[in-house]
């Protein structure tokens, strides 16, 4: 019989991190249940079915995204009446959740809740403080599901932090009857064991874009007029309004690459990795900047301003001399392409994936980005040794998820 799987919570494909997530953790799913059919909600359906097919908006649509002000309250206090009702209706009436729905799609969110066998959250990193207003929401989403019988698998993603005792306990509350929840390093581990959490349910599994496959065919010197250079890729982004730094660190980047490379043997190809649907996203605007001030001192080029699929990025990172960047999952897919990579450690689950392949000397500090060239100079003369202990790393990591696997197989049964 087939089993229906939900995947209760991705975001954007058009962002690289979140379509590798979306990508691999359908790819585990199908390994760990496999006569399945899988159902996406996401929080942007338009850019998810360019690539899937049964996609659908979660039980609290896109939240309160393109609301300011008191219409975002408004929606606010809408969804905490919904949460009240819906919670009454578990332990009381038990009417059709579907019948208490507030609008049509979150109607469509609790069928598609309600037929699921499996449902899994992929999101990478809504459990913490930081990202607090949503993640009441999101619990709840996971809760529901839990109370109505459906097996739950929180994939590997990071955790915390949580420092806030009301968060800990509700998180708590919210998973303890979960099937299986993962961290994806170390760090997010610890935490969810620090929660109270069975140990037996517990797990750390590496993050699910080391699995990401490639697209044949792509050749990253069409960017370039010259073919015989070496190319550095580049990614810089925005800074997570969350996250406080007086570092004008692409300044620094762009110090770090004049002060290390020769011109003459290197050339350099900016690669960002989310965009928006129409216009330019931010990253973007940041990476078009610094191949300007770069175009001065070498031959500089940068990706187009479209969707890039996970496939398709993965495909030019391995084709990099060298890879510096500020955002994570496409770190993850440089290096599990086994491509030398710096990451400036822009949030701490980046630091927390290096060190799970054995690269934490190559994850630099935002405060330590005066010694970048160094690093460059170091990761360069060092380059074929770098390669063969990521190689070494991804195949550690990927025993780690084998182990992963097998718990999913344990739960089909």
């Amino acid at each position: 019989m087939t089993k229906k799987i939900l995947l209760m919570d991705a975001y954007s494909t058009i962002h690289v991190g979140n379509g590798a997530l979306l990508d691999n953790t359908i790819k585990l799913a199908k390994i760990g249940f496999p006569d399945s059919e899988v159902i996406i909600l996401s929080t942007d359906i338009e850019t998810c079915k360019l690539q899937y097919n049964d996609v659908y908006k979660p039980m609290y649509g896109y939240f309160w995204r393109g609301l300011s002000g008191i219409k975002k309250y408004f929606w606010a206090l809408k969804q905490v009446a919904h949460i009240g009702v819906q919670t009454l209706n578990q332990f009381t009436f038990k009417i059709s959740p579907e019948k208490l729905a507030f609008n049509n799609d979150q109607k469509n969110a609790i069928k598609k809740m309600m037929e699921a066998d499996v449902c899994i959250s992929l999101s990478g990193e809504n459990i913490n403080d930081t990202f607090y207003q949503a993640l009441y929401f999101w619990l709840f989403s996971y809760w529901f599901v839990i109370l109505n019988g459906k097996k739950f698998i929180l994939f590997p993603q990071s955790i915390g932090p949580l420092n806030n005792r009301f968060n800990r306990w509700i998180v708590y509350h919210a998973l303890k009857n979960a099937s299986l929840l993962v961290g994806r390093d170390q760090k997010s581990f610890e935490t969810l064991l620090s929660l109270g959490f069975e140990e037996k349910k517990v797990m750390f599994v590496p993050d699910v874009a080391i699995q990401q496959d490639i697209k044949s065919g792509i050749n990253i010197h069409r960017y370039f007029s010259d073919h015989n250079k070496k190319v550095v890729g580049v990614t810089v982004s925005k800074i997570p309004s969350e996250i406080k730094t007086e570092v004008d660190y692409t300044q620094e980047v762009y110090n770090g690459l004049i002060n290390s490379l020769a011109n003459t043997e290197y050339k350099i190809l900016l690669m960002p990795s989310n965009y928006i649907k129409n216009g330019v996203s931010e990253d973007y605007k940041l990476c078009t900047a610094l191949k300007e001030r770069l175009s001065d001192n070498f031959e500089v080029a940068i990706i187009e301003n479209k969707p890039h699929f996970s496939d398709e990025y993965k495909s030019l990172l391995i084709q990099l001399d060298l890879f510096i960047s500020t955002r994570m999952h496409v770190s993850i897919l440089a290096t599990s392409g086994f491509t030398p990579t710096i990451a400036i450690n822009t949030q701490h689950k980046i630091r927390g994936y290096m060190e799970n392949i054995g690269m934490g000397n190559c994850c630099i500090e935002m405060n330590e980005l005066n010694n970048l060239n160094n690093l460059i100079s170091t990761v360069i003369v060092n380059r074929s040794n770098i390669r063969d202990d990521l190689e070494r790393g991804i195949k550690k990591l990927k025993l780690i998820q084998d182990l992963f696997i097998e718990r999913l197989c344990k739960l089909n049964d």
